[in-house]
């Protein structure tokens, strides 16, 4: 099930994200961009600026999306490991758009996720950056 999550539920996103982060995301920080990472998604006005979709698995949340949507960019975006390449984050971005009908959406992936932003449409707006410790790929659809 894929539903949009209520703000008291956002706790458990910054903890999946960090799990997931921890391990599909080494090779994109070292620990000034760790500490970074962790600041931006355990704050609660940067997380309450978000909309944020939940995948579900029974009870359990496997996946997750959030998007900023003054501007259109997905800020978080990360699925469990053992639920990779199963069309879950697929399905999580088309009913993120469903809801949010945007013309463009940007995103700044990891290198791990790249080939699956390639896969939804989204193309390279600049090569590799770094930032605060965070090495990211600017995309956009």
């Amino acid at each position: 099930m894929i539903r949009k999550l209520e703000k008291q539920e956002y706790t458990t996103t910054s903890e999946l994200s960090l799990e997931v982060y921890m391990y599909s995301g080494q090779a994109d920080f070292n620990n000034d961009g760790l500490e970074a990472f962790k600041s931006s998604i355990f704050d609660d006005q940067y997380i309450d600026k978000l909309t944020i979709y939940g995948a579900f698995e029974k009870e359990e949340l496997i996946g997750i999306l959030g998007i900023k949507e003054e501007n259109n960019h997905i800020s978080l975006f990360f699925l469990k490991p053992e639920h990779l390449r199963k069309g879950i984050g697929k399905k999580l971005f088309n009913y993120m758009m469903s809801n949010n009908p945007a013309s463009e959406i940007t995103v700044n992936s990891s290198s791990y996720a790249v080939p699956f932003y390639k896969s939804l449409g989204f193309k390279a707006t600049g090569g590799k950056q770094c930032v605060n410790g965070l090495t990211f790929f600017p995309m956009k659809k």
